[in-house]
């Protein structure tokens, strides 16, 4: 039965090549978690000789213009625009890894087939690479009935670019290892190009870094295409970022686009631990057993870390306003944080002591005012003068009902932004159609579910969803 299986994918995944003779070798596919048997392991690219010309017809067929790539198959239009595609990729590759203009070494052939509204095969996109006498050659095949998926293509160049890189000084012919370009390689290359054109989520960052991230070091390194084309989408989001992360820490290192480009150049080819390739070319990283580690958790953490301009919600406010607003009160030896709410303190502190216990929170309602949301701003100016007030006179009499006075006003801020966002919900689920209701009751729901207690479950839907919402909702209060 499995053999049938297996049989019947492969069959349907045969490309329709221009009729030269006998059929070429069938492209060995991408992997795809719905056409590949879950034993079936992982699938390498491997060489194989043509045993027809190599040569594609001219007609319906477009060149970019380094003759890096052929684009045939499709629409003119369509041809124009992934050869343009495929140039931008090419350039985003080089700039990263700062090379220059290099000769063709292998060129890269993209086979569109089919067109919109045919049955769809099991995989959009398959890779093969063969060789002549002369040189490597890569094809890429694009089934265009689902249309074209534009991220894979780019990772797809990518691992073409890469292969070119390691086969280079390779004599071509078959090799006695499979080629093969690291999942954690390609999707942080992606994701570092996102990250510098300001395209990339802080806030992913910020979940998964909270979080502490779904895979370790060694996970991320070993990640094959087989279990990456199996993550669920959140999963394939955290593995993302923290190859992102990675490509990152490694380009932070001395001479760190030379390196990379090193890196690439035995990649594909090499059969050892990843690890080791890494501190043989990125000599920092031989500290110590756990340098790339560390680099990879300090990339990530400043990642994660918000930009001055970047200003907090209310209810993220009002969570470090009440971390800020402590005395730290020196008493029998220790220091102990006391709320400064206006009740009395130790009223034998001096001056002196009292000038020390406000000390780290003007610091910071200092570094709060940089971020905190604007109508906060007047509110901790307040804050920072009643702080001066009880520092140099002791406990005033009015400190307490100026700080309740202060409170209330907070708490009437906070009740009008939930209930401005409880209104922008209600809004945008009433425009639905198919529901309808009243605020009241949209409210009264709320309040429902609110208080009745959550019961905990095990199941993996329940596992993904708890997932989702840790790297997504990361900030409290969105």
């Amino acid at each position: 039965m499995m053999v049938r299986l297996l049989a019947g994918a492969w069959l349907a995944c045969a490309m329709v090549f221009p009729a030269t003779g006998e059929e070429p070798p069938k492209a060995l596919p991408l992997l795809d978690p719905d056409a590949v048997a879950p034993d079936e392991g992982d699938a390498p690219l491997r060489i194989e000789e043509p045993t027809v010309n190599p040569g594609l017809p001219k007609r319906g067929r477009v060149e970019s213009s380094s003759r890096q790539f052929g684009v045939s198959g499709g629409s003119g239009e369509l041809r124009a625009s992934l050869a343009l595609q495929a140039e931008a990729a090419r350039k985003d590759f080089q700039d990263l890894l700062g090379l220059e203009e290099q000769p063709v070494t292998m060129p890269i052939e993209i086979l569109l087939h089919g067109q919109a509204g045919d049955p769809p095969k099991p995989r959009a996109m398959a890779l093969e690479l063969r060789f002549t006498k002369d040189t490597f050659l890569l094809n890429i095949h694009v089934d265009l009935s689902r249309g074209v998926d534009h991220e894979r293509l780019q990772r797809a160049i990518f691992r073409g670019l890469i292969y070119q890189r390691s086969l280079k000084e390779v004599v071509p012919g078959d090799l006695d290892s499979p080629v093969m370009a690291p999942t954690w390689l390609v999707e942080g290359m992606q994701e570092t190009l996102a990250w510098r054109r300001g395209a990339g989520d802080r806030a992913l960052y910020e979940g998964v870094f909270k979080s502490g991230g779904r895979f370790t070091m060694d996970e991320v390194l070993g990640m094959s295409s087989v279990e990456h084309a199996r993550l669920d989408g959140v999963s394939r989001e955290m593995f993302r970022v923290l190859s992102g992360a990675l490509v990152m820490a490694l380009l932070e290192q001395a001479d760190g686009r030379s390196s990379l480009a090193s890196f690439c150049s035995s990649v594909a080819t090499f059969e050892g631990e990843m690890p080791i390739l890494l501190r043989r070319h990125f000599p920092s990283l031989n500290l110590s057993e756990k340098s790339l580690a560390k680099w990879w958790a300090l990339t990530l953490a400043k990642l994660s870390d918000a930009p001055l301009t970047d200003s907090m919600t209310i209810a993220e406010t009002e969570r470090q306003l009440e971390e800020a607003l402590a005395l730290h009160v020196e008493l029998e030896g220790m220091t102990t944080k006391v709320p400064f709410d206006g009740r009395p303190v130790d009223e034998e502190l001096g001056e002196a002591a009292r000038l020390a216990a406000i000390r780290p929170a003007q610091q910071a309602l200092n570094r709060l005012s940089y971020r905190c949301f604007p109508s906060y701003r007047p509110l901790l100016v307040e804050y920072q003068q009643w702080l001066v007030e009880w520092a140099t006179e002791g406990n005033v009499e009015e400190l307490e009902a100026a700080l309740q006075e202060l409170a209330e006003t907070r708490a009437i801020m906070e009740g009008r932004s939930l209930r401005a966002r409880d209104y922008l919900d209600y809004m945008e689920i009433a425009g639905a159609s198919e529901l309808s209701g009243s605020f009241d009751d949209y409210l009264r729901l709320k309040r429902d579910l609110a208080e009745r207690p959550r019961v905990e479950k095990k199941d993996p839907v329940s596992g993904y969803l708890d997932r989702m919402e840790a790297v997504y909702e990361s900030k409290p209060g969105r």
